[in-house]
């Protein structure tokens, strides 16, 4: 077995974190806790690469 992660199982996130959760923070900040239908999509959309970077940062275990 390689040390190195799988690539194809486990894609390399295109933002940080941290990126990602600002962004989430300040459509909220925006908003004023009260997303418009296009805010909530935009919402989920960053929910759905938020979700893929969590996935992508977990280290299979030894």
């Amino acid at each position: 077995m390689s040390p190195t992660p799988d690539t194809d199982t486990h894609p390399a996130p295109e933002r940080a974190l941290a990126e990602i959760n600002a962004d989430i923070r300040c459509l909220f900040a925006r908003a004023e806790g009260r997303l418009s239908d296009a805010e909530r999509v935009r919402h989920a959309f960053l929910l759905q690469e938020w979700a893929a970077a969590i996935r992508a940062s977990v280290v299979p275990a030894a």
